[in-house]
């Protein structure tokens, strides 16, 4: 009996030894094969990967007139598992010229998952963005007082004149959405957000460089891995060359200021866009640094919208200009000729309204009709037209129409000759 006890005894035991065994190696094999935890922490203090931005490639007219160019910008990064406890907290804001309460804000940011995806405490986090150079001096004579922190040089957009705003479009920190639905952004990056910047956004991002770098125990760096040898070195952004003219683009702005509407100029021959004017604008130079989204909410609130691209965005009903179109269509097909008449009932009557026409006479052929709504007096003067009926008198009211003006642009001289319509046809 005593006998049968010890051997259950000796199996529970060996049992319960199998299964503390089983469990340490389970647990091994979590810790240093299934999870990356302890290679990234090891990574993280025998090497630093430094990312190295691309150049984003620089936007010209159809001259090769500058745009859009590049200039330098510096960020402050953060490596949550080498700043812990070790900076003089006060000290870092003084020479940031932050509050503590922004300093303890923006960490907890940084470490919340929801604002901060793919957030890791052994990879560099942006704490601040795009520090002016007096900002940047002061902080990089006192860097080796706060480990943990690096400077990141980078570069922002410019915009060599105030035209093209909606054109061109702009660039901002990638949002949440933009870094799940591509992984080449990381929080704190920059993607075009609106017209060609968004449109052309990939080859003018180009691709990121990374150096890799050993530091010691202390965290100092001592040079390359291996001399650079598995460093990749940045790609720069394709440059773009758009079909716009910017002193047509210029010209047809300022004919705009004060008004509301949209110029597009087509040159027939390619299709190519020469000039796309949206009135109200803005300076596209305001869509840059800090300030970007108090300007953006400023003009978000504007009654007369100068966010939207009214070019391509407003629906407007194409009115008496589009009969030129028309008319050409009908009069190549064979509907129309010279003799065709149409009687006018002076307007026409819908829902108790009653919309009337310009005085002339009826029936009238469509040439004269035409050439009657487009003759002006002489250039910059609006157009007086009168009944043309001879059992018509004369109304003691003009009628006042826009004259129609058409210009010549010349796009190898840069020239601009303008004249008035006297027939259309």
């Amino acid at each position: 009996m005593k006998k049968v006890y010890m051997e259950r005894r000796r199996m529970v035991l060996s049992s319960v030894a199998v299964a503390i065994i089983f469990i340490y190696l389970a647990r091994l094999f979590a810790l240093q094969i299934a999870s990356d935890d302890y290679r990234k922490s090891a990574d993280s203090n025998a090497f630093l990967k430094k990312i190295e931005f691309p150049s984003r490639g620089i936007i010209t007219d159809r001259h090769g007139k500058l745009l859009v160019y590049n200039q330098p910008a510096y960020d402050i990064m953060v490596v949550m598992n080498e700043e812990k406890g070790r900076i003089d907290t006060l000290e870092l804001c003084q020479t940031l010229g932050i509050t503590k309460e922004f300093f303890i804000k923006r960490m907890n940011d940084i470490k919340d998952p929801r604002k901060n995806p793919g957030y890791s405490r052994f990879i560099q986090q942006l704490f601040i963005n795009q520090l002016s150079d007096k900002e940047f001096s002061a902080f990089q004579e006192k860097l080796y007082r706060f480990p943990g922190f690096y400077i990141r040089r980078r570069s922002i957009r410019q915009y060599k004149q105030n035209i093209a705003a909606h054109i061109l479009g702009d660039v901002a920190e990638a949002s949440e959405h933009d870094i799940q639905q591509d992984d080449y952004y990381q929080p704190g990056d920059y993607i075009g957000k609106m017209g060609v910047e968004r449109e052309y956004e990939k080859p003018l991002r180009g691709q990121k460089g990374v150096q890799i770098l050993l530091r010691d125990a202390h965290g100092r760096i001592k040079g390359r891995y291996k001399n650079g040898k598995y460093d990749q070195p940045p790609l720069p952004g394709r440059d773009i060359q758009l079909g716009i003219d910017a002193n047509l683009q210029a010209l047809g702005e300022r004919l705009m200021e004060g008004k509301l509407g949209a110029i597009v100029a087509i040159e027939p021959k390619t299709g190519q866009i020469l000039a796309m004017v949206s009135s109200p604008t803005f300076d596209p130079r305001t869509m840059v640094g800090k300030l970007r989204g108090k300007h953006q909410k400023e003009m978000s609130l504007d009654p007369a919208k100068p966010l939207l691209n009214r070019a391509i965005m407003g629906q407007y009903p194409p009115g008496s200009t589009f009969k030129t179109s028309q008319a050409v269509t009908f009069y190549t097909e064979g509907i129309l000729n010279d003799s065709t008449l149409y009687p006018c009932a002076r307007g026409f009557s819908f829902k108790g309204l009653h919309v009337g026409c310009h005085p002339h006479g009826a029936p009238i052929s469509l040439v004269p009709q035409s050439a009657h709504h487009a003759t002006p007096t002489s250039a910059g003067d609006s157009t007086t037209c009168y009944p043309t009926d001879a059992n018509t008198k004369p109304s003691t009211k003009p009628w006042t129409l826009g004259a129609i003006i058409w210009f010549r642009w010349d796009s190898d001289t840069n020239s601009e000759s303008t004249s008035r319509a006297k027939n259309v046809v």
